[in-house]
C-alpha cells in the first residue's frame, strides 16, 4: 500500500507541475488519496481503485483534483496532453501577487512548491532520532570506513544496486547534492552498493555517482534489515537518524537538503 502512496505522489506531483507552468501564483494542494477516493472521467463514469491506478501506471493517464481547495476533493481521470482549459482557468490567478508575498524567483518558487508536498515516505527500518548501529568496512577505492568514527559530521547513507530503477533515477539528484557540499568537510556522503565491485565500475562509466561507495554492502544493508531500495538515511553530528526515507519521490532532494542544512547548525 505504501508503494502506491508514493506512485500517487507522482501523478498529482506530475499534473499540478504542468499546470503551475501555466500560473504566476504557486499552488500548494495537500490531498488525501487513499482505496475510497472518488475518481470519474469527463463523462462522469466511476472508476474502481483497481481501474484507475491501472491507467495512472500506464503513464498515458494523470488524476486532475476537482477541487484544488479540497483535501479531500474526488479526481477526475484524464489523458495526459489533455488537460480541460477550465482547469487551467481554476487555478490562474493572473499577475497578482498578494499581499504581503514577494514575487518569488523561479528557484524560490520551486522550493516551495517542494515542501507543499507530503513528506517522502520514510523506511520501516528506522526511527528519528535513533542511534544506529555501526559499521566497518572499505569502499571501492581501498580507504576504510568505520560510521562510529563520523561521528561530529553530517553523514549520508544511500543503499542501492544496479538493477533497482529508482535507484538510477536518483542519482542525478543526489550527484547534485554531492556538488553543493563539496568544499564542506563535515558534510560525508556514502552510498552502500549489493553489487560487486566489478560491475559498479562497469556502471559508473556510464553513469557517474560521486557518493563514496561501497561494493558489496549486502551484509551492511542486513544490519539495518533493509530489503526495499533506494534507502536513504541522514544522521546527525550525534550518529543519530535525522531524516530516512524509502524509494525516490519528486521533492526527496528538498528534505535531504533540510535535513542536511540543519544538522549542520
Amino acid at each position: 500500500m505504501k508503494n502506491i502512496f508514493l506512485l500517487l505522489l507522482f501523478i498529482i506531483a506530475g499534473f499540478v507541475t504542468r499546470a503551475q507552468d501555466t500560473v504566476k501564483k504557486v499552488v500548494t494542494p495537500h490531498f488525501n488519496i487513499n482505496t475510497n477516493t472518488v475518481v470519474k472521467d469527463s463523462t462522469g463514469k466511476a472508476y474502481t481503485f483497481k481501474d484507475w491506478i491501472g491507467l495512472t501506471r500506464t503513464g498515458e493517464y494523470v488524476l486532475r483534483p476537482d477541487d484544488m481547495n479540497n483535501a479531500n476533493t474526488s479526481f477526475t481521470l484524464i489523458k495526459k496532453g489533455a488537460i480541460p482549459p477550465k482547469y487551467l482557468t481554476a487555478v490562474n490567478t493572473g499577475n497578482t501577487i498578494p499581499a504581503g508575498q514577494k514575487n518569488l524567483s523561479p528557484e524560490e518558487a520551486e522550493e516551495q512548491r517542494m515542501a507543499s508536498y507530503p513528506k517522502p515516505m520514510e523506511s520501516e527500518n528506522f526511527t528519528i532520532g535513533q542511534q544506529i548501529e555501526s559499521f566497518t568496512t572499505s569502499d571501492m577505492n581501498g580507504k576504510k570506513v568505520k560510521l562510529k568514527d563520523l561521528r561530529g559530521k553530517v553523514v549520508m547513507l544511500n543503499f542501492w544496486f544496479i538493477g533497482c530503477p529508482p535507484c538510477r533515477k536518483e542519482i542525478p539528484e543526489l550527484n547534485k547534492l554531492v556538488e553543493l557540499y563539496k568544499d564542506n568537510p563535515n558534510v560525508v556522503f556514502l552510498a552502500v552498493a549489493l553489487d560487486a565491485r566489478w560491475d559498479i565500475k562497469d556502471f559508473l562509466k556510464t553513469t557517474p555517482f560521486n557518493f563514496d561507495i561501497i561494493d558489496d554492502g549486502r551484509l551492511i544493508a542486513n544490519i539495518y534489515k533493509i530489503h526495499l531500495y533506494p534507502t536513504s538515511v541522514i544522521l546527525d553530528k550525534e550518529g543519530k537518524v535525522a531524516f530516512h526515507t524509502v524509494s525516490f519521490a519528486a521533492n526527496s532532494p528538498y528534505w535531504m537538503k533540510k535535513t542536511i542544512n540543519e544538522s549542520l547548525k
